[in-house]
Order: structure tokens, then C-alpha cells, then sequence
């Protein structure tokens, strides 16, 4: 995973700065879900009763897409 430490047993500095990046996905996964709430009130508020279902399935339709890119651009090209 690092390719600084080559055949080298993983030091203290490694496990911790795996951790901070750990900690820093749990907080970006909350984050996004917040967001993802916080659109979908949004959407209830701008947009007219009868348009609310469309305009969800827009951004679950963009928010599908663009899970989906990122996925492909970072673990099936490598």
C-alpha cells in the first residue's frame, strides 16, 4: 500500500497515518450522506409537489453516475 517502506515491517508512523485516513473516510461518508439528506429537503422545499419524484430520480441518477466513475476511476483501472 505504501511505497515508501519497502520490505520493511510497518512502523508506528504507518498505523497511525492508516488511521487518520480511516477516520477521514468514516467522516466523509457521513458528510456525503448529510448532503444527501440535506438535497432531498431541498428538493421538498424548491420544487412543486408533483415534480418532487422527478427531480429525485435526477440526482439519484447523477449521484449513481458519479459513484459509479469514481469507482472505475480509482480500483478497477489499477
Amino acid at each position: 500500500m505504501d511505497e515508501n517502506i519497502p520490505n520493511e515491517k510497518p512502523n508506528t508512523e504507518y498505523y497511525f497515518r492508516l488511521g487518520v485516513f480511516g477516520l477521514a473516510m468514516i467522516f466523509l461518508i457521513l458528510s456525503a450522506f448529510q448532503l444527501y439528506i440535506s438535497i432531498e429537503g431541498i428538493i421538498y422545499t424548491w420544487f412543486e409537489h408533483q415534480y418532487v419524484p422527478i427531480v429525485k430520480s435526477l440526482v439519484n441518477l447523477a449521484v449513481l453516475g458519479l459513484s459509479v466513475y469514481i469507482i472505475r476511476l480509482y480500483f478497477v483501472n489499477k
